[in-house]
């Protein structure tokens, strides 16, 4: 029989060290037409500063977002493990057994500065082409965005455009998203920062959920009695779905009280 959502969470929230991992766009924050103002809902702030809380439990945001953003808007009080640039950066400082190597940072080489320059101008000319289009500069790459143009036609012939360029740029991992296409001179995924922080965490289930294509890289790894959650319609490999932002939000509060219950039964 297919296990349901419930069952699953039920089930995860009994594991003695338990770790769940999340995107942020799309997963723990609405879109917005500006990156910047994008924040998580107030209930899945609310759980997963519970979460973080916890015994044996260890939250982790796992985002194409710059680090610093995480760190200023998702976890001001720095007790969750953070990913951002898709993997290319990590805080690890909120595990209680500290690696020696719990900072990863971005260095970038003469030329993969030279190139990044270079997606930079080719983002910033599609931008004046297409007005209430935006780019989103980020430590190895850059965002463009779609979501204020109005007539979906233009948005998509935009972004279709915007893949060309950057195709013409050899070197660039490109990487499409809902409104969005971005580019980066790294090669690191969600599935680079997941595992990192497995590896770090040593956890007995993972619980990972995540909206878009980027995340199956981190949905991959999955296995045994990890928890895959997919938020939104598209396709993905994750065993169970919510509808959107607010049904997660929704979903954490109920798993943040059954793990706290949880926690006080293991020995």
């Amino acid at each position: 029989m297919t296990e349901t959502l419930s069952d699953a969470l039920s089930r995860a929230a009994g594991a003695d060290h338990l770790l769940i991992a999340l995107d942020f766009d799309g997963t723990l924050a609405p879109f917005t037409e500006d990156p910047a103002d994008s924040r998580p809902l107030p209930e899945a702030r609310e759980a997963l500063d519970a979460l973080a809380g916890l015994p044996r439990t260890t939250v982790a945001i796992i985002s194409g977002r710059p680090l610093e953003f995480l760190r200023e808007v998702v976890d001001p009080a720095r007790r969750m493990v953070l990913s951002g640039s898709h993997g290319a950066e990590m805080d690890l400082a909120a595990l209680p057994d500290l690696p020696d190597d719990a900072e990863h940072d971005i260095h970038l080489t003469a030329e993969q500065l030279d190139l990044l320059d270079r997606a930079v101008d080719a983002t910033e000319e599609m931008v004046s082409r297409y007005p209430g289009s935006r780019a989103e500069l980020k430590p190895a790459g850059v965002c463009f965005h779609t979501r204020p143009i109005r007539d979906p036609r233009v948005s998509e012939q935009a972004l279709e455009e915007m893949n060309r360029a950057y195709s013409e740029l050899q070197g660039l991992r490109i990487t499409p998203g809902q409104q969005v296409v971005e580019c980066s001179v790294l090669s690191a995924t969600k599935g680079d920062g997941l595992r990192i922080i497995q590896a770090a965490a040593s956890p007995d289930v993972t619980v990972f959920a995540g909206d878009d294509v980027t995340d199956e890289d981190a949905m991959d790894l999955l296995t045994g009695e990890d928890l895959g959650i997919k938020v939104g319609e598209k396709e993905s490999v994750a065993t169970q779905r919510v509808s959107g932002p607010q049904e997660l939000a929704d979903v954490l509060s109920v798993f943040a009280d059954q793990r706290a219950r949880a926690v006080t039964s293991i020995k």
